[in-house]
């Protein structure tokens, strides 16, 4: 009697219906049965054939890999090394390393991640010897934007398949922070910041710039003749060139150049890295309440349109992509809003009560920017 199938530990089994003879083998999970031939022994060869072309990826089948999260990471790391927040961005993959480990892409699932939301907002901010709060929900939901643009970076480099699990993952609701320094603060906070802090504020307030742009400034994209600043790459990736007005002008005029930067770290070496602690620092001194470097961009958006400049423009030196964006930088004062009420009060021909609110009036605080340099401020 004729064999009908033959098994080859390793590789799979031949089998013959009627006069053919057929191969049978699985892939990574996935069986395989193909007609090979009429003759048993050329079955054999094809079989082999096909296990070794399997092997070598000649089939459009792969072997498969196991990516573990902590290569990745790192992997991931070197492919946004050129990116505006590498720095920022590794110690978000620090915390999210110290979770996930060793687990492979294919076996993290949003259940996880909602676990390590969870996580996090138990966590310490500032160690074990000086922490006194916890984790907040904006900070976590940056560390999740993260992790979503890992995995659609592994996705795009075939190194993960299946759905991102961050997807559909719900980030924490964040408040938008609508907070203007008035003219009087301005001035407080200028007083109480130390050198070079003052005139990094006073670039902010005066360009609506970022701190890394301000910080990392180069002599080479600083044009005091035609009194502009360029920026070839921006957070947007737009190329911007950014006005010096005489407060600006006067500032980089004074500040001696000793290297590539304008403002030099610690020995001449590179730039200043951060100011947060000196920031932080000054506002306290000056008593203000709860103020981020990044509301000064917003003062900035605001006064431009307090002082009438269209909303198109303050985008364009913004460098935003989206107006809805500029929109979200420009807080209407409250003169603005009574203003806008009292034009429709005049509508119904409600006179103004005498001594009410003037809204026409200019106030000035003046601040002094330190070596010379007078900042007179304007809010309408």
């Amino acid at each position: 009697m004729t064999q009908k199938y033959v098994r080859i530990p390793g590789q799979g089994r031949i089998y013959r219906r009627s006069a053919v003879w057929y191969v049978d083998y699985w892939v990574d999970g996935q069986r395989k049965q193909e007609r090979a031939s009429r003759d048993k022994e050329e079955a054999f060869r094809i079989l082999a054939a096909k296990r070794t072309d399997v092997e070598r990826g000649n089939l459009g089948f792969e072997k498969k890999q196991v990516i573990h999260f902590s290569d990745f990471a790192e992997e991931y790391k070197k492919i946004k090394a050129g990116s505006r927040s590498v720095r920022t961005m590794r110690i978000h993959l620090e915390h999210l390393k110290a979770f996930f480990g060793e687990l492979p892409l294919s076996k993290i699932t949003p259940e996880l991640v909602e676990e390590y939301k969870q996580k996090r907002l138990k966590d310490k901010v500032g160690g074990k010897k000086k922490a006194t709060r916890t984790v907040k929900g904006p900070s976590i939901n940056r560390e999740l934007s993260d992790l979503k643009c890992l995995f659609n970076t592994a996705r795009k480099m075939r190194r993960f398949r299946g759905e991102n699990p961050v997807e559909n993952i719900s980030f924490y609701p964040e408040q938008a922070r609508d907070y203007v320094l008035s003219m009087e603060e301005v001035g407080r906070l200028l007083e109480a910041a130390g050198e070079p802090l003052r005139k990094i504020i006073l670039i902010a307030l005066n360009t609506g710039l970022r701190k890394g742009e301000i910080l990392g400034l180069r002599w080479s994209q600083v044009n005091l003749d035609e009194k502009v600043l360029t920026f070839a790459r921006t957070k947007s990736a737009k190329f911007l060139r950014v006005p010096a007005n005489p407060i600006v002008d006067g500032i980089l005029a004074g500040i001696e150049r000793k290297g590539d930067y304008v403002f030099l770290g610690r020995w001449g070496r590179g730039h200043v890295v951060d100011c947060k602690k000196d920031f932080e620092a000054a506002r306290k001194k000056a008593g203000l309440p709860e103020l981020h470097f990044h509301d000064l961009r917003h003062c900035a958006g605001t006064y431009m349109d307090a002082a009438g400049v269209s909303i198109r423009t303050i985008q364009q030196i913004l460098g935003h992509q989206n107006i809805r964006t500029t929109e979200r930088y420009v807080n209407p004062r409250d003169e603005r809003h009574r203003e806008a009420v009292n034009a429709l009060a005049a509508l119904f021909g409600e006179p103004q009560k005498p001594g009410g609110p003037e809204t026409s009036g200019t106030n000035v605080g003046q601040a002094q920017s330190g070596e010379g340099v007078t900042v007179e401020l304007s809010r309408n």
